[in-house]
């Protein structure tokens, strides 16, 4: 996870994720799902554990897509 691989304006992104729990946890894990909401990061997993259990529900939470 190189910064200069980054587009410039989403550095403040990766900034904010490795500054993160997740981020500090596990700064290199794949894959990595950054949920991106009002300016600031609103969830950060990794894995597709973290997709599944708690990335998903989070983006059907604030999109009022819940089944």
């Amino acid at each position: 996870m190189v910064e200069e691989s980054w587009p410039a304006p989403a550095r403040p992104v990766r900034a904010a994720f490795l500054a993160s729990e997740e981020g500090k946890k596990s700064p290199n894990a794949t894959p990595r799902f950054i949920l991106f909401q009002d300016g600031k990061i609103a969830l950060t997993v990794t894995g597709n554990g973290g997709w599944k259990d708690k990335m998903w529900p989070m983006i059907q939470e604030v999109t009022a897509t819940k089944a």
